[in-house]
């Protein structure tokens, strides 16, 4: 129920709350509820009610919790619509615990029913977020009010599941924001019934015009919505994607939001203008942002999208903000200090941002830092080692990635050379973090790429002779994995959960692929099937897309550094059934490329490239899709005694 008839639910339960502060009486307890359990006493005075208006505070966005983490409970239940019914003794209960003041507390709740349980959960950092902790959602009433207990379930026994009719008493509680009150610690949890239907408590709120509005009154609530993805999706705390949504009733508010695991989102396939159903999931909130919010690709049914689908692995072409319509901005790496000649000895490194579409500078470049300083390690390269240094800017567009090394300016022999590898992850504000470093495991291998979903774990490639690996690592970690069968890769890059390398072998050359992205040793990485099975091709960068809106990239462009006669420059590859075959090559090309990407351009491509000459430029490559035509322009050329090597869009 909507508007006013729940405010006067809400204002009825702080009524009784207060007047039964002064005699102290039994609450009621709910008639589902045992008999011989006593009633609560002493229940604190509704003070300090939470406004219906909420006020935001600076605080960072809620981590993510792990999709890959089991959800224990049952399929939705569709069930008919009832009149909602007269508070319960239980609502009153959790209405009083949500009208009370942050800080200790003694506030029984009885016979409240679990409906939803989140596991814990570790953020790439090692920290357990305290805005989206582990927890359960109980409630005794279709209209409310829910209470999330902030307890991890598996510390209590039994761990409660959805269905459970549960007792215990508040003994804290937190306000993550000023308008939203959580059971912080509990004691005296006791399972009094199981099985119960959770289907009875689910609304519909794909109508409600006051969920945004009046979002303290379904706060946490078990709800079922339909909507339709209406902008880009962009970062929803670690780990999470938020987008905004529209529903029947509220067409165009952007303070209501989709919140998904990024796994989950790519498992769905979900984008700008996709209609999904949420089946049963609590109402979750940021501040005055109301986030619809699924944890599980269960969560959701019912998803229909438009066709065709642009780019999905890259850079679809939006507009930055702050950005003049049309403007490509991008990223170039830029190594050595413009003195002293390039050699194998270790060398500074820079980023250089440009307009793409006008060849203008952005800003000054980014120094990556030679010293150690405030947890940050130094970050050094090859002067001379042509596959190093490769950017790659993050799916959920936060981070430009690159990896490097901890040696010190001018350390001879530096890709073999024994001393830490240190991934970088950059925002788009410049600020540049070190502190991630992988130990042991490949000391004294080449650094060739680092990759990442969304800055909170990172995929690197390293060569050592004849043989490499694909080594996975938190953030802030201090050692890596090696994840797959050892193979010697250039380039690397991610296409929705998908790892792509560039690599040529003795036994295949071009693109190996993942099936999954792993995070334990014992993967696979595989040749892409069609590529040639021997060391013809010689492949660098990577540029992936779907064209035909299936989810899976279907069109590649690879960089190659050969001669242009002898097939160098940028190659095309288009998937046919489950095999990959070359279309050619992009025509008026002037040098072979190493560093790539690129976003659609309507049925066509934009692609930014670095050359691979002793002073590398960075190109932009209109490409025409039906002729491969390629109409190149120069917008920028490294500095005396200095090269270019990777380039990426610059994150957002």
């Amino acid at each position: 129920m909507q508007g006013s008839a729940r405010s006067l639910a809400w204002v009825m339960s702080f009524v009784v709350a207060c007047s039964a502060r002064g005699n102290d009486p039994p609450v009621p307890t709910d008639a589902s509820t045992r008999t011989d359990v006593p009633a609560a006493t002493d229940v604190p005075a509704a003070t300090d009610v939470p406004a219906a208006t909420d006020t935001p505070v600076a605080m960072d966005v809620p981590a993510a919790i792990d999709a890959t983490m089991p959800i224990d409970r049952p399929a939705p239940v569709d069930v008919p619509v009832a009149m909602d019914a007269p508070m319960s003794g239980t609502s009153q209960q959790i209405a009083a615990v949500r009208a009370t003041p942050i800080g200790t507390a003694s506030l029984r709740v009885e016979g409240a029913v679990v409906t939803y349980t989140v596991p814990a959960t570790l953020r790439g950092d090692g920290m357990v977020s305290a805005t989206d902790p582990a927890g359960f959602f109980v409630q005794a009433d279709r209209s409310g009010p829910a209470l999330f207990v902030a307890v991890d379930p598996a510390t209590l026994s039994p761990a409660p599941v959805p269905g459970d009719r549960v007792n215990f008493t508040v003994t804290r509680i937190s306000s993550p924001t000023p308008a939203t009150h959580w059971a912080a610690e509990i004691g005296g949890f006791v399972r009094t019934a199981s099985g119960a239907s959770i289907g009875a408590l689910l609304q519909d709120v794909s109508g409600a015009s006051d969920l945004v509005t009046g979002l303290l009154n379904y706060e946490h609530e078990l709800i079922t919505l339909t909507a339709t993805i209406t902008n880009d999706f962009g970062a929803g705390g670690v780990g999470f994607l938020q987008a905004s949504i529209a529903t029947a009733a509220l067409p165009a508010d952007p303070l209501l939001r989709l919140r998904i695991p990024i796994d989950v989102r790519t498992a769905l396939g979900l984008r700008n203008g996709c209609r999904f159903t949420i089946n049963a999931t609590p109402m979750w909130r940021y501040d005055v942002t109301a986030q619809a919010s699924v944890w599980n690709v269960r969560d959701v049914s019912g998803v229909t999208c438009p066709s065709p689908i642009v780019d999905a692995g890259t850079d679809t072409g939006r507009t930055d903000t702050g950005t003049p319509v049309g403007d490509d901005r991008v990223w170039v790496l830029r190594v050595g200090d413009g003195v002293t000649p390039l050699s194998g000895a270790a060398v500074p490194v820079n980023i250089e941002a440009y307009n793409g579409s006008t060849g203008t500078p952005v800003g000054s470049p980014i120094a990556l830092p030679t010293t150690g300083s405030a947890g940050n390690q130094p970050l050094t390269l090859s002067g001379t080692a042509g596959a190093e240094g490769t950017l790659f800017r993050s799916l959920d567009g936060r981070w430009v990635t690159l990896g490097g090394y901890t040696h010190a300016v001018g350390t001879l022999g530096a890709s073999g050379a024994q001393a830490q590898r240190v991934i970088a992850r950059i925002n788009a504000a410049g600020v540049v973090d070190t502190r991630t470093v992988l130990g042991s495991t490949v000391d004294r291998s080449a650094m060739r790429a680092v990759v990442s979903v969304d800055g909170s774990e990172f995929w690197s490639i390293h060569s050592g002779g004849s043989t490499g690996d694909v080594v996975y690592t938190p953030f802030g970690a201090t050692m890596g994995t090696a994840v797959t069968n050892r193979e010697v890769f250039r380039g690397l890059s991610l296409f929705g959960q998908q790892l792509l390398a560039a690599g040529s072998n003795p036994t295949a050359s071009g693109v190996y692929a993942t099936a999954s992205l792993p995070r334990s040793a014992g993967g696979t990485i595989a040749p892409l099937p069609g590529f040639p099975l021997a060391m013809t091709l010689s492949p660098y960068g990577i540029a992936a897309f779907d064209r035909d809106g299936n989810g899976a990239a279907d069109v590649l462009f690879l960089g190659d550094d050969r001669a242009l006669l002898s097939g160098g420059g940028v190659q095309c590859w288009r998937l046919s059934g489950s095999t990959w075959s070359s279309v050619g090559n992009v025509s008026n090309l002037t040098n072979p490329i190493r560093g790539l990407t690129g976003r659609t351009n309507g049925a066509n491509y934009v692609l930014y490239a670095v050359t691979g000459e002793t002073r590398a430029r960075l190109q932009r490559i209109e490409v025409d899709a039906a002729t491969l035509t390629g109409a190149v322009t120069t917008v920028a050329t490294a500095p005396l005694n200095t090269t270019y090597r990777g380039v990426a869009f610059a994150p957002r």
